[in-house]
C-alpha cells in the first residue's frame, strides 16, 4: 500500500518537455540550414529550466564551482547548430534575426516574408541584402545616438562597417580556417564595428589605467566613445581593451559562456582541437597565439575585472532576446549566464565552494518585454515575460489526479474489506501533504509574481 502511494505521488514530478522549434527537436543540430520561419518569442521558464534540467539530480558537490562548467558542457553541446565562419555568409544572414536593432527595424519591417503579430512570427522570411537590411545593434556603437549600423553595411575598419567580433579572440585556442565550431560559434560572435573590433585585437578584457598612454576609439570613430586600449589597471602591466559601459557585462557573460562550452574539466574529451578547443579564464594579459590540448587549457583574461563587468552592467533585455533567438531559431543552445546570473558567483565569485546552482529553484533572469516590436508593431502582453501558470499547472493537474486515484482505491480497498486504520492513517497523510504542498506552490508563485510586479 505505502509503495503505491509513493508511485502515485511520484506523478506530481516535473516533466521535462522536448519542445520541437522550427520543427527541430532538441537534439538534432541545425548544421547550417537558416530557418524561413523565424520565431520571435522568448522561451517560457518551464522550457528554460527544463534545459538545464540534467543538473538537477546531481550531487551538490557536482553542482558548485568548476564542476558546473564540467556538467553544464554536455548540455550545451547537445544538438549545438554550427556554422562555418569562413565559407558562405551564413553568420552575416543570421544577424538580420539574432543581432537586429528591433527597434529600428521592428518584424512588422520585413520586406520579405510575412510578420504574424498573433503568434509572433515570421513565416517565409529570405535573407540577403536584396532582400532585408535592417539596423543592428552592433558593440562598441554608442546607444545614445543614432546607431548608423546595418547587416549589409562596409565589413571592413571604415566609419558605419560593421565586423564579426570573435568576443573570446580566435587567436587564443582556435585559430584555423575553415573550421566550425568554437570559430563560429554565434554564442560570442556578435556583429561589432570594425574600427573598434580592430582596435580590440586579441588584447585581453580589463579596465585601462588612464594614468598612463592609451588610445580612445572616438578619436577616430565618433560614436565609438567609451572604447579604449592601454595598460591594464589591475595588473599594472599587459596590455588591455575596455569596452563601453553598457557592453562590458554582454562580453563578460558571452566570455563566460565559451569556458562552459569549451573545456576539458571531465578529462573524457578524446576530440579536443581547434574546433572543440580546452578554453579557462585567469588573470592574465597573454595574447600570444596559442591552441589547447587535452590536459592544457588555453586561459584569457582579466577573470578579475570580468567579474566586476558582469556585476556592473546586469544582464539586460538585448541579450536575453539574443539568448532565445539563437536557441529558438539557430544554435539550439543557450547562454547559461544570461539565464542564471548568479551561477557566475557559484562558479568563480563571491559563492564559489559556498553554494550550489539549482535550476529548479534559482531565480530566471527573463525580459519583460521582448524589443522585436518596435513602435508600430502590436504588442504581446505575453511576449518575453515568465508565464506563472504554466509550471505550477502540471503540479495541480497531477495532484488533482492522485487524489482522485486514492479516493477510487480507498472505495475499493473499503468495499473488499482489506482496509486497515494504518492505511486510513497513511492515506490521510499522503493527501494531506500533496493537498498542501499544492497549496505552497500556489502560494510561492503569487508571492513571486507579486515581486515582480513591484520590481517593474
Amino acid at each position: 500500500m505505502i509503495l503505491l502511494l509513493s508511485l502515485l505521488l511520484s506523478i506530481t514530478a516535473p516533466i521535462n518537455f522536448s519542445t520541437p522549434v522550427n520543427g527541430i527537436k532538441r537534439g538534432d543540430p541545425v548544421n547550417g540550414t537558416l530557418p524561413t520561419t523565424i520565431n520571435l518569442n522568448d522561451s517560457t521558464e518551464q522550457e528554460v529550466r527544463n534545459y538545464y534540467s540534467s543538473l538537477n539530480s546531481l550531487s551538490e558537490s557536482e553542482k558548485t564551482n568548476t564542476n558546473v562548467l564540467k556538467n553544464l558542457k554536455p548540455i550545451l553541446k547537445d544538438g549545438q547548430g554550427q556554422y562555418s565562419y569562413d565559407s558562405g555568409s551564413d553568420i552575416w544572414k543570421i544577424y538580420e534575426i539574432a543581432d537586429r536593432d528591433w527597434a529600428l527595424s521592428p518584424a512588422s519591417s520585413v520586406q520579405t516574408g510575412t510578420y504574424n503579430a498573433a503568434t509572433n512570427t515570421i513565416t517565409g522570411y529570405k535573407y540577403g541584402q536584396n532582400n532585408n537590411n535592417p539596423y543592428v545593434h552592433a558593440l562598441y556603437v554608442n546607444r545614445d545616438v543614432e546607431n548608423p549600423m546595418k547587416a549589409w553595411g562596409n565589413h571592413d575598419q571604415t566609419y558605419g562597417g560593421i565586423n564579426r567580433e570573435h568576443i573570446w579572440p580566435k587567436s587564443r585556442g582556435f585559430d584555423n580556417e575553415g573550421g566550425v565550431g568554437a570559430r563560429g560559434d554565434l554564442m560570442h560572435l556578435w556583429a561589432a564595428d570594425g574600427y573598434t573590433n580592430n582596435l580590440h585585437r586579441n588584447f585581453a578584457y580589463g579596465y585601462v589605467d588612464m594614468t598612463k598612454s592609451y588610445t580612445k576609439a572616438e578619436d577616430t570613430i565618433s560614436y565609438a566613445k567609451g572604447n579604449y586600449k592601454g595598460t591594464s589597471r589591475t595588473l599594472g602591466s599587459g596590455t588591455v581593451f575596455e569596452p563601453q559601459d553598457s557592453d562590458k557585462g554582454d562580453i563578460a557573460r558571452a566570455v563566460f559562456y565559451m569556458v562552459a562550452r569549451y573545456n576539458n574539466l571531465a578529462g573524457n574529451d578524446n576530440n579536443i582541437s581547434q574546433d572543440n578547443p580546452n578554453l579557462t579564464l585567469a588573470n592574465t594579459t597573454d595574447n600570444s597565439t596559442q591552441s589547447s590540448t587535452a590536459t592544457t587549457a588555453v586561459s584569457l583574461g582579466i577573470l578579475d575585472d570580468l567579474l566586476e563587468w558582469h556585476r556592473q552592467d546586469p544582464v539586460d533585455e538585448y541579450e536575453i532576446h539574443r539568448n532565445n533567438l539563437l536557441f529558438n531559431n539557430y544554435t539550439h543552445n543557450r547562454n547559461p549566464f544570461i539565464d542564471f546570473p548568479e551561477w557566475v558567483e557559484i562558479i568563480w565569485g563571491t559563492k564559489k565552494d559556498t553554494a550550489f546552482v539549482n535550476p529548479l529553484t534559482d531565480e530566471l533572469n527573463v525580459g519583460k518585454t521582448q524589443p522585436q516590436g518596435g513602435g508600430d508593431t502590436p504588442s504581446n502582453p505575453t511576449d518575453g515575460e515568465i508565464i506563472k501558470g504554466i509550471p505550477n499547472m502540471y503540479l495541480f493537474i497531477g495532484a488533482g489526479v492522485v487524489v482522485f486515484i486514492i479516493v477510487i482505491i480507498i472505495i475499493i480497498l473499503a468495499a473488499s474489506g482489506k482496509l486497515s486504520k494504518k492505511d486510513v492513517r497513511t492515506i490521510k497523510k499522503v493527501t494531506k501533504s500533496v493537498t498542501k504542498g499544492s497549496s505552497k506552490k500556489k502560494s510561492s508563485s503569487s508571492k513571486k509574481k507579486s515581486s515582480s510586479s513591484k520590481k517593474k
